[in-house]
């Protein structure tokens, strides 16, 4: 089965204030999301069982993941491994492109609405 889903057409939720997220695809074992911060905006510390993967598109971020911290720009990628506490400080207007496997399954309610 093949979907397409336009950027433009999917469903934008705010996850946390000034934290946008909106799911553009979803397989059987992974999914795809596009995040959006504000600058100051904070992904609150959080784990889940999914494995996730990312790429900062623009902006930078201070990211925790476990007890490590470091500080991300465009171009840099990150993975977050299954039940590991994580959680990111925009430091400018940022937007991440993200994997997650399995699909989250919050996530795959986004696109329910989605033509």
């Amino acid at each position: 089965m093949f979907k397409a889903i336009r950027g433009s057409d999917a469903r934008v939720v705010e996850t946390w204030p000034g934290v946008r997220r909106k799911t553009l695809a979803l397989g059987e074992r992974t999914l795809l999301l596009e995040v959006s911060m504000e600058a100051g905006s904070i992904g609150k510390a959080h784990s889940h069982p999914n494995e996730q993967v990312g790429y900062v598109a623009s902006g930078r971020l201070r990211l925790r993941i476990g007890d490590e911290i470091r500080e991300l720009g465009p171009g840099d990628a990150y993975v977050i491994p299954s039940g590991v506490e994580h959680e990111a400080l925009a430091l400018e207007e940022t937007r991440v492109i993200e994997v997650f496997s399995p699909p989250h399954e919050t996530f795959k309610r986004d696109l329910e609405e989605v033509p």
